[in-house]
């Protein structure tokens, strides 16, 4: 089937568009809060010529969404303006979703699996804020497209280079892929030693050449921090929470600042928050936050040593929070929760079912789809390991879709069987 131009498939789903753009509208506030204030001063920092204080530098998050706004900042472009780019990402996401299911789906099977996937209600909440989650879905359809086509076809350094790229910036954006390209990079070198494989062979230029794309940032937080290979500064304190061994807490993050009485949240024992941290968080004051981090994970090795079995429920809480968003310390059940829970419901069935049929016939699962399934698998792994949040999930999303898309269409065939006609005398 001849595939249709992107001008033409666009059309397809402008409705998506001007949903996302009313959403937005409607919804989004010009007031900043959380981390849109982090991503607003990275921004200011970058139109300043820099992106971390250098006397005391603080990597909270990677540069990728600061660095695409920075213009729109440099402008003063006001918030709700800047917020409407996230809609022109997702759409821009379905897009790229879109051609890829073109080419295992038939095209009105790909596109209202696309709909179903543009319209996911996580993607609907996190698109009004200032966040980094739309341009990560962007750049996780646009790294799956290319890499997938790279494979598709004869062998075409296009395809790879801009494959590489678009997992390279994913990777700036959510510095938790910079360790899963890493661990995948190193995974596939000495698979190599054992198989030699052109296929092999391409995924390792992908997987080095979007950890170039990350060079110039890692030399950055070296030159300030003396520490090779520093992704961010706040993956310490991520630890000392997950290693929590007080009752009734869970694992998740909590801002020190609400412990140190800087600041307000609506948890209901917050008075059990700082006795059981505040100590500990007040012997941090004064430290730069590169000790600071150091700090963090030392104490947290020290909690996962002393109460190994308090850091594996957690670890349990922590996975059920990735795909339900439940439990978290502190905090009640909204009915808000069942906008994550409901959709992915199915979500995690279908992927078990799916997970199930590649275990057992894996020789029906060619080469790229193991690749992208590694790096989901490290992934959900190290966010498991971390901070388990169905936010941080979002930029895997387009993967766990096509994979459980592509598994089902290979391997599952429904059909319904016409019983006999024949007269049950017994019943009559």
């Amino acid at each position: 089937m001849k595939k249709k131009s992107l001008s033409k498939d666009a059309i397809l789903f402008l409705p998506l568009l001007a949903l996302y753009i009313i959403v937005i509208l409607v919804f989004a506030s010009s007031d900043l809060v959380g981390d849109e204030l982090r991503h607003m001063r990275y921004a200011e920092n970058i139109t300043n010529g820099y992106y971390a204080e250098a006397d005391n530098p603080e990597f909270r998050n990677g540069p990728g969404y600061p660095f695409v706004i920075s213009p729109a900042v440099f402008f003063k472009v006001p918030n709700t303006s800047i917020k409407l780019l996230n809609a022109f990402f997702l759409f821009f996401a379905v897009l790229f979703f879109y051609r890829t299911m073109l080419s295992y789906l038939d095209r009105t099977s790909a596109i209202a699996i696309s709909y179903f996937f543009g319209l996911y209600p996580v993607f609907l909440k996190w698109m009004v804020y200032l966040h980094s989650e739309a341009l990560a879905i962007f750049l996780s359809c646009g790294f799956i497209y290319f890499f997938l086509k790279s494979n598709r076809q004869s062998y075409k350094n296009f395809n790879l280079v801009l494959s590489a790229f678009f997992l390279g910036v994913l990777a700036l954006t959510k510095i938790i892929f910079g360790y899963v390209i890493l661990a995948t990079l190193f995974f596939y070198v000495v698979g190599y030693f054992f198989k030699k494989s052109k296929k092999i062979q391409r995924g390792i230029i992908v997987l080095a050449g979007s950890l170039a794309v990350c060079i110039p940032y890692l030399f950055y937080t070296y030159h300030l921090t003396g520490k090779p290979f520093l992704w961010g500064t706040g993956g310490g304190e991520i630890l000392y929470w997950r290693s929590t061994p007080y009752a009734d807490e869970y694992g998740n993050w909590i801002n020190s600042d609400i412990v140190l009485g800087k600041e307000e949240h609506d948890y209901i024992y917050s008075e059990a928050l700082k006795k059981n941290h505040g100590d500990f968080i007040r012997s941090l004051q004064g430290y730069t936050y590169v000790q600071k981090d150091s700090l963090f994970k030392k104490k947290a090795i020290e909690n996962m040593r002393q109460y190994p079995i308090k850091y594996l429920e957690n670890t349990v809480d922590s996975a059920l929070r990735l795909f339900f968003n439940y439990p978290y310390s502190y905090t009640p059940q909204k009915t808000s929760s069942y906008v994550y829970i409901l959709p992915n419901m199915f979500l995690v069935v279908f992927l078990i079912s799916s997970l199930f049929l590649a275990i057992r016939y894996p020789y029906a699962i060619p080469f790229e789809i193991r690749f992208l399934g590694l790096i989901t698998l490290l992934f959900v792994g190290g966010l498991t390991l971390l901070d388990g949040k169905i936010r941080h999930l979002v930029p895997i999303i387009p993967i766990l879709v096509f994979f459980i898309v592509f598994v089902h269409k290979k391997l599952v065939i429904l059909e319904i069987k016409h019983p006999s006609k024949t007269v049950d005398t017994d019943s009559l």
